[in-house]
């Protein structure tokens, strides 16, 4: 018991000290102290009466979480949540978690059953042996899984397995959450509707409500957990690291291999103060704060306040950014 103890304080140790990027393998690799496993998933999911079950993120251990997610949609039928204790797939792993929210089920592609689509997509995956819990007690229109894979027929989960997995599993769920919150807060230095955390590659980790409404209504056919291709290959192409759309600015800012997303609700001309709106013109001529001053009879710290002020409605930090959502909205 003292290992687990151990353990679970590592786990919480990792979540505030290893950035984004690193803590899937951290906190997977912790994990195989206690249980034996090959590979590791993470998951967040968004459920609708209309549109069945969307994965909205995804963390992946010695698994791509493309693979994965592309076999499950070429061997599995579409999954939707009746209530909330019942969800119909085809998976009989996460339809039985999801029963038994808090606990963890254990499943073979070999058990008496087993549809052939589902031991396919096992095999393709090499995800033979499998351990999944949901969390418990769900969140609204919402639910997360933590799963561990075998890739071997003769190494399948024992009771012991479970028990460890019963105790060791919740404080995981809470440290990626810990872990996401910190590196929000962190990154996102002023207030702003929306959030979400990705690869370079566009495979979401971390995803925050409003974002993916924004992202829902702007780009109908998007399917999480990537970045519409659009939005990506224009944040790939400019400079200033912006995409303006309908709905909502996107900022990215990226750190080692990762990009953190900033969206805020598109404004107009009609959220700026004539004064803000003359001074957001010459800052897009690249004019001076003491140049502006002297053209507005202020002080140039007093223009310096005003272009901040204008920056954060916007969302954005310079004149570059400015220029190119002056230069839509015209």
């Amino acid at each position: 018991m003292n290992e687990i103890n151990n353990l679970l304080l590592d786990i919480y140790h990792a979540s505030q000290n290893t950035c984004v990027s690193e803590f899937s393998d951290k906190i997977f690799s912790l994990i195989k102290r206690e249980i034996n496993f090959d590979s590791g998933g993470f998951c967040d999911f968004n459920t609708s009466d209309t549109s069945g079950i969307k994965l909205l993120s995804a963390a992946a251990h010695n698994i791509s979480t493309y693979d994965k997610l592309h076999a499950r949609q070429n061997y599995l039928e579409p999954e939707f949540v009746e209530g909330q204790n019942k969800l119909t797939s085809a998976d009989p792993s996460l339809a039985m978690a999801f029963k038994n929210k808090g606990n963890s089920v254990t499943l073979s592609v070999y058990d008496k059953g087993i549809k052939s689509n589902v031991a396919a997509y096992g095999i393709k995956t090499e995800c033979i042996q499998t351990m999944v819990m949901v969390l418990a007690p769900p969140m609204p229109n919402r639910f997360q899984t933590l799963s561990l894979w075998r890739r071997k027929n003769n190494a399948e989960y024992v009771q012991n397995d479970n028990c460890k997995a019963n105790i060791i599993f919740p404080h995981v769920f809470q440290a990626f959450a810990i872990n996401r919150q910190i590196h929000r807060i962190s990154e996102v230095k002023n207030p702003v509707n929306g959030t979400a955390i990705c690869s370079l590659e566009g495979a979401l980790l971390f995803i925050d409500d409003v974002a993916v409404d924004f992202l829902s209504r702007e780009f109908h056919s998007w399917i999480p957990p990537f970045l519409p291709s659009i939005l990506l290959e224009n944040l790939r192409s400019t400079s200033e690291k912006i995409y303006i759309g309908k709905l909502f600015v996107l900022t990215s800012r990226r750190q080692k291999d990762l990009l953190f997303l900033n969206f805020r609700k598109t404004i107009t001309f009609e959220n700026l103060s004539p004064t803000e709106l003359v001074i957001a013109e010459m800052l897009v001529r690249n004019e001076t704060y003491k140049a502006i001053a002297q053209k507005l009879g202020n002080q140039p710290a007093t223009v310096r306040n005003q272009a901040h002020s204008i920056y954060s409605k916007f969302g954005i930090s310079g004149k570059a950014e400015l220029a190119k959502i002056i230069n839509q909205i015209r």
